[in-house]
């Protein structure tokens, strides 16, 4: 268990901003095995989002009977789960909706032959998976991320604030182990963050680097 550099002590917002492996991982300790996995769930992880396409699957998250006693230490981290993009932005969404989750949709209404409307879909809620009030603090803590300070100083914008978070994951190695040298980059945010109107996740399937 490692961070890419040595921090020291770090806040909450901190940890978010600097993407602390190591402070993710005592937060979950703090909360233990059952509340980190009720958690993960009320996001919508481990199941599918409903989007309507065919074939979404449902990510992996192991129940909390296969967990084992370092799960605790992984899953904060993102080793144990597999996550999906649009499971990912519907989770940050819900974030960006005040702490309440909808189910994506990506058809807004089906018309016959006449331009007839057969069929209409409209947002629909999935619940609310944070107060107000954590998600509110959770999106400021977001906004640091964005910063000279933070992990994605590029995704600022001039006119807008940005709320976001970067992510990075090992890959599995064909002998089941997780790679060191292959990964997948990605950034999620959304603007305005106090009063979203877009939200926008790019993911890069084992990026190099390009002097």
């Amino acid at each position: 268990l490692h961070d890419v550099h040595s921090y020291g002590n770090l806040s909450t917002v901190e940890v978010i901003r600097k993407s602390s492996n190591i402070g993710a991982v005592k937060i979950a300790m703090r909360l233990g095995e059952e509340k980190l996995y009720q958690g993960i769930r009320r996001f919508g992880f481990g199941s599918p989002t409903g989007i309507g396409l065919p074939g979404e699957v449902g990510g992996m998250l192991h129940p909390l009977s296969q967990w084992s006693g370092l799960s605790i230490a992984a899953v904060p981290m993102g080793q144990e789960v597999g996550v999906t993009p649009i499971q990912m932005a519907t989770a940050v969404a819900a974030l960006a909706n005040g702490g309440v989750a909808m189910r994506p949709y990506i058809v807004d209404n089906v018309k016959n032959s006449s331009g007839g409307v057969v069929k209409s879909y409209a947002p629909r809620s999935r619940g609310r998976v944070v107060s107000e009030a954590t998600a509110a603090s959770l999106v400021n803590a977001m906004e640091g991320v964005p910063t000279r300070e933070g992990t994605a100083p590029r995704a600022a914008l001039e006119e807008y604030t940005v709320a976001g978070k970067t992510g990075t994951s090992q890959k599995v190695d064909p002998g089941g182990h997780y790679s060191h040298s292959r990964f997948v980059g990605s950034f999620v945010g959304f603007a305005p963050s106090r009063d979203p109107a877009v939200l926008i996740l790019v993911a890069l399937d084992e990026p190099k680097t390009i002097y």
